[in-house]
């Protein structure tokens, strides 16, 4: 199974140097996040994208490392089904081209509307069909299989989280049948899981097949807190005993930006990393177990 970082745990230093960083660490692969794309006069969103871009893939080969994930532009605070249909796809259509580029097998997109969606789930879920079926012709172009993600939305008149778009498991499985198509499957971030009040493990095991790529981190059930493995309260042993019972051919990817955020030398990211890639070997070694027996 392939163990990869997202890279944005040590862009503080540069993208190309985040790329070096993480190989040295020995993970096997990144997830690139374009979410920078959705700012004016990013070099991902300039006539010259395309060079920056093969930068990137040739600073990945000569570290020896490969591009197996990334993450699309962020919907989250848009609810106008006119930006999203228009300004939204327009960029991540680029994010799809992007990711065919530098060889990704997968692209996270989310899905838009998080905000609204309490309350107007049908809606919300038939405007996400529109908006994905607008990115899946390029999504087969260029070879690159989008997975939607679970998404949280703040309850600000009860101060607490609460689960978004296919954050019940049951309806992030309809929605991955209904799009039909073998470019689309599901992410499950397995910490957004938990702040619907769900069990990770329980999301795993509705979802079986339909699961082909993860978010890896760890929270205590009440703030999306994007930590290490075993730093916080979810039940890992559960977790991988679950990916192994539905024979889980993902990747690892773990998304544990903010155990970085009081970093601020190069040689705390390299700590941190290495930590990481530990942790991430000694996850994918349980799911191995729970599958021979």
């Amino acid at each position: 199974m392939i163990l990869s970082q997202k890279n944005n745990c040590a862009t503080k230093f540069g993208e190309l140097k985040a790329i070096e960083l993480i190989a040295e660490a020995g993970f096997d692969a990144i997830d690139y996040t374009m979410s920078t794309l959705a700012k004016d006069g990013n070099v991902l969103d300039s006539d010259d994208y395309k060079a920056y871009v093969n930068e990137l893939r040739e600073a990945a080969k000569r570290n020896g490392i490969v591009f197996n994930q990334g993450h699309a532009v962020t919907s989250v605070g848009i609810s106008d089904p006119e930006v999203a249909y228009k300004v939204l796809a327009e960029k991540n259509i680029r994010c799809i081209e992007i990711a065919g580029l530098l060889g990704m097998k997968t692209l996270v997109v989310h899905p838009y509307g998080t905000s609204i969606y309490i309350g107007r789930e049908e809606e919300a879920l038939e405007r996400n069909v529109k908006y994905f079926n607008m990115l899946l012709p390029y999504a087969t172009e260029y070879g690159v299989k989008i997975t939607c993600e679970n998404m949280w939305c703040d309850d600000k008149r009860r101060n607490v989280r609460r689960g978004s778009l296919f954050s019940n498991p049951y309806e992030h499985a309809r929605f991955v049948d209904e799009m039909n198509s073998e470019f689309f499957a599901a992410c499950l971030d397995l910490g957004h899981t938990t702040l619907d009040g769900r069990e990770p493990q329980d999301s795993i095991r509705v979802l079986g097949k339909r699961l082909q790529a993860l978010h890896v981190h760890d929270n205590d059930y009440i703030d999306d807190m994007h930590t290490l493995p075993g730093l916080s309260e979810m039940n890992w042993e559960d977790i991988t005993k679950a990916l192994a019972e539905v024979n889980y051919q993902g990747d690892f990817t773990l998304e544990t930006n903010h155990f970085f955020d009081s970093f601020e030398t190069e040689e705390e990211i390299k700590l941190g990393l290495k930590l990481s890639e530990v942790i991430g070997r000694k996850m994918i070694g349980k799911i191995e177990e729970y599958k021979l027996k």
